[in-house]
């Protein structure tokens, strides 16, 4: 394969690689700018998660 060939293909790689993770980058800046730890806050009203039981 060419030289410049092979450059567009990493080039546009990492270039989507970049744009897939700029959400979750995104969102530890503004948690970090922010100050929130949603991680730690636990909702006293979340009722626990079940199984479904089903009768035979």
């Amino acid at each position: 394969m060419e030289h410049h060939i092979k450059q567009r293909i990493l080039k546009n790689a990492l270039l989507s690689l970049f744009i897939y993770a700029l959400p979750v980058i995104l969102m530890f800046i503004s948690f970090y700018l922010s100050g929130e730890k949603p991680w730690l806050k636990k909702d006293p009203n979340a009722k626990p998660k079940t199984t479904k039981q089903y009768k035979y």
